[in-house]
């Protein structure tokens, strides 16, 4: 039986910020401002509480990163500090106010790092989407694409709205891996 995960358990709670630097996909240096949170996940009674990270680069179209600094000390996120989601500026209209995050869930067979969720899987998501399954579009909704990734299910955040963007880590990583969830 699967645990009944809802992000409205989560209690994330703003720590500190400061100016920093880190490396990039590329292993360029970014500078930026890092938000540092405490979030207590109510969905567990022990072993539930995180510091997570949030990057926010200087350049205007730079990538935001989600990713955790401290998990609890469960097995199964052993190496979830490794794991992060990339928000990216959209470019079409109305979305350009907009960053987006692909819907790549974790994956805990370990085959691979993440599988991505395509148009017509909506569906197959686990129930804990439902609460963002508004904020959903295809990639090609909300931005220019040149590769094969143009129906790539997307989820809409607001840049500063860090709050969402740290339960969005929650239900792609953390849930999927506790669950052992896999798309079908």
């Amino acid at each position: 039986m699967r645990q009944s995960y809802k992000i409205t358990r989560l209690d994330i709670q703003h720590q500190d910020t400061h100016t920093a630097s880190w490396k990039g996909f590329g292993r360029q240096a970014i500078k930026g401002t890092q938000h540092i949170y405490s979030v207590k996940d109510g969905n567990y009674r022990s072993l539930n509480k995180w510091t997570i990270a949030v990057r926010v680069p200087n350049a205007a179209r730079g990538k935001i990163i989600v990713q955790p600094i401290t998990p609890p000390g469960k097995k199964i996120w052993a190496d979830i500090e490794r794991r992060s989601i990339v928000l990216v500026r959209a470019t079409k209209h109305p979305y350009r106010n907009r960053v987006y995050c692909k819907l790549n869930l974790a994956d805990p067979t370990g085959w691979q790092n993440k599988v991505g969720a395509r148009r017509g899987e909506r569906g197959a998501l686990p129930k804990w989407f439902q609460r963002i399954g508004y904020r959903m579009r295809l990639k090609q909704t909300v931005s220019k694409t040149r590769g094969t990734d143009a129906n790539a299910q997307v989820v809409l955040v607001r840049p500063a709205d860090h709050k969402t963007m740290i339960s969005l880590y929650f239900a792609l990583k953390v849930w999927v891996l506790a669950e052992a969830f896999v798309l079908k």
